[in-house]
């Protein structure tokens, strides 16, 4: 009991910032003394796909075997349900020994931003656990949570953030993420961004190709020139010329000097957003100006040379459309001289998290709101959810869930604060947008819980059929309440 109460006092003393992983294995070494474990283990599953480890008396391999263990069956269950497991090692390996394994295993669900266990072997033939060893295990548990949300640990990530040396290089400051999708969209602005070619940005809309071609803009020899959009969806066809060229007085009737985007543009980067919406007359007229970088102000007759860069944006597919005889294949291959796509949130939804952080900043600052912090089943929900209108529906379900946490003046925002109100529900229009939110959730319920029973409840097998992080299919296993019957 002594030893006990030593050891409640030691993790007390919260350690500074750069020793949290030196205390963390202390704590390990001091909780299987206590509770005459044989060994120790501390994993937590992070949003960014890597793992933080911390063991005592483990090997690597003795590692990889708990890793493997915890990935599957039984131990996953609990993982998701949030359930103490408390069982003989063997029972979680119908193929192992029998004999050879007769330690027994306690491992207790953490719960943060990201998911995890603490796992506890204990020594051969000692028998189960007391009961007071186990709660004092499920005590230090969720003593560590604190202390794991607050630090970085570092040096004890397994897989690093793939943007950070990019990040380094280039200005990247307007597109938030870790993932290795989004890595490799900046491993393609670092090479094209120094060449005066023209790209195309391909993706969904609200992926970020806006923010997209401003990076490229930022990190070309241009930088120091301006940057000017045109959404050619929003201009009709009659306006696109003067628009984009520029008129000289009396080129119509009412017409007076007008300079157009080009001209605006000179010097710097000319970002042509939507550019599949473009009627064919006005794309001959966007030939011509990619082919000879001249142009003529609508009603005149002098030629103007324009320095500019040209990057173009489309969510439809131009190649579809070159088929479908809507737009010119010679004006796809000039403006396709090099071409990014943009991923979905659905291909980086370890992205979500950073993102809504970065979100949470801007939507205060905008509208003089508090920074509010996220509650877990906020992080879930947002994880969890589909969002076929990417970054840009996230930002507005975001800012519509931080309206209604400050109208109840709350002081996190919560899962429940993404509901529409009430008084809304079930009429008209959202009825069936809502229907149809459930309907893909419940299409999502159903192919985890098949892929997990095909796997026989291997999250690791999971994660990799299903290309997700195992954090994640740990949060949506909880979200969807799926456990092993």
């Amino acid at each position: 009991m002594e030893r006990e109460r030593q050891f409640l006092r030691e993790l007390t003393h919260w350690p500074p910032r750069e020793a949290v992983g030196a205390w963390l294995r202390m704590v390990m070494a001091w909780l299987a003394e206590v509770v005459r474990a044989e060994r120790a283990f501390l994993e937590l599953y992070r949003r960014d796909g890597g793992t933080l480890t911390v063991s005592f008396q483990c090997t690597t391999a003795q590692e990889e075997a708990i890793r493997g263990v915890t990935a599957q069956g039984i131990v996953a269950s609990a993982i998701a349900s949030g359930r103490t497991l408390h069982l003989p090692w063997a029972s979680l390996d119908a193929g192992a020994d029998q004999q050879a394994r007769q330690e027994t295993v306690l491992c207790v669900p953490i719960f943060s931003a990201q998911p995890g266990t603490l796992y506890l072997e204990g020594r051969t033939g000692a028998g189960p656990f007391s009961d007071e060893d186990v709660q004092l295990t499920e005590h230090v548990a969720q003593f560590l949570l604190p202390i794991i949300e607050g630090s970085e640990l570092a040096g004890e990530v397994r897989v690093p953030d793939p943007t950070s040396e990019l990040r380094k290089r280039l200005r990247l400051d307007s597109l938030a993420g870790r993932s290795l999708a989004l890595a490799r969209v900046f491993e393609q602005v670092a090479l094209v961004a120094p060449l005066d070619i023209t790209v195309l940005l391909a993706g969904d809309s609200g992926t970020g190709k806006t923010q997209l071609a401003r990076a490229i803009h930022d990190n070309s020899p241009r930088r120091d020139g301006p940057f000017i959009e045109l959404n050619c969806a929003a201009i009709p066809e009659t306006l696109f010329e003067s628009e984009l060229f520029g008129t000289r007085d009396g080129a119509f009737t009412g017409a007076r000097k007008l300079s157009g985007k080009i001209a605006a543009a000179e010097g710097g980067t000319l970002f042509l957003d939507e550019v599949g919406e473009l009627p064919l007359s006005a794309q001959s007229k966007l030939l011509q100006l990619l082919q000879s970088k001249q142009y003529y102000a609508l009603g005149s007759t002098t030629v103007v040379t324009a320095n500019i860069r040209i990057l173009a944006a489309s969510n439809a597919s131009l190649p579809g459309l070159v088929q479908d005889k809507r737009f010119r294949e010679d004006l796809y291959y000039r403006l396709n001289a090099f071409s990014i796509r943009v991923p979905s949130l659905a291909e980086r939804r370890e992205d979500i998290g950073t993102i809504l952080d970065t979100l949470m900043k801007r939507a205060s600052f905008e509208h003089s709101l508090p920074v509010l912090p996220f509650a877990n089943s906020f992080r879930m929900a947002c994880e969890t959810m589909e969002l076929p209108g990417n970054v840009r529906q996230l930002r507005s379900r975001l800012e519509h869930a931080l309206l209604r946490a400050v109208a109840e003046r709350a002081t996190q925002i919560e899962a429940r604060h993404l509901d529409e109100d009430s008084a809304g529900a079930g009429k008209g229009e959202n009825a069936g947008l809502e229907s149809f939110a459930e309907s893909t959730r419940q299409f999502q319920r159903e192919l985890l819980r098949r892929e997990l029973e095909r796997c026989e409840w291997n999250v690791r097998e999971v994660s990799r059929r299903l290309d997700l992080t195992r954090s994640h299919v740990y949060n949506l296993m909880r979200s969807y309440g799926l456990q092993r019957a």
